[in-house]
């Protein structure tokens, strides 16, 4: 049989474009990382299996091969962000993640929202997550027991995702804009630490001052 001839039942995968990803681990690896960035960018909801397989320059039914559906998509990009941002919060206790979307924190933020706001399920995926290692630093750090830093660990998470997902009407709402808004973020970073070495549950409010 001629080279040139097809073999009887044998259907030829799709055209790889020049320079793409090769093989089941690097499609996926550039899959996952091309979405996180365009949907922590633009949105969840506003971003295209097309326009994910372009950014990742590979064939666009090679995602359904290697990760799924939509859905399976957009639950593996959070898992997969999820694992990242919770080995940088082990490997950098009581530090800031960043803030931009180029980070991980950046885009693990925008893309949480993101789901959470069109009703992803995201409670059970997986058991160590960014909140669970947030609560081991602020044990380890602090001292605190395990029910408090993990109250204390959630409360931090969301005011991180909060003032990443808000930032701009934030500063405009509080008419903040004299202020340099580096000065901003460096002062989140230290109210969350304030925040994790305040034990729980907490001292007594203050007292307001009466007019």
């Amino acid at each position: 049989m001629a080279k040139s001839e097809v073999v009887a039942g044998h259907r030829p995968g799709p055209r790889r474009p020049p320079g793409s990803p090769s093989g089941p681990d690097e499609v996926r690896r550039a899959v996952l990382d091309a979405a996180a960035q365009l949907f922590a960018e633009r949105g969840v909801g506003q971003v295209s299996l097309r326009d994910v397989a372009a950014a990742a320059n590979t064939h666009l039914g090679l995602i359904g091969r290697y990760i799924g559906d939509r859905e399976e998509l957009e639950l593996a990009v959070f898992d997969d962000l999820s694992a990242q941002l919770a080995r940088s919060v082990s490997e950098n206790p009581l530090s800031g993640q960043g803030h931009g979307v180029e980070t991980v924190m950046g885009k693990w933020s925008r893309v949480t929202a993101s789901l959470v706001m069109r009703g992803r399920p995201l409670a059970g995926r997986g058991g160590f997550n960014p909140v669970a290692a947030m609560a081991n630093t602020i044990v380890d750090g602090y001292g605190s027991d395990p029910v408090a830093a993990r109250v204390r660990a959630a409360q931090i998470v969301a005011m991180a995702i909060g003032w990443r997902v808000f930032e701009d009407y934030l500063v405009e709402a509080g008419e903040l804009d004299e202020v340099p808004l580096g000065v901003l973020r460096e002062e989140l970073v230290h109210s969350a630490r304030r925040l994790g070495a305040t034990p729980w549950p907490s001292p007594a409010d203050p007292t307001p001052r009466r007019v």
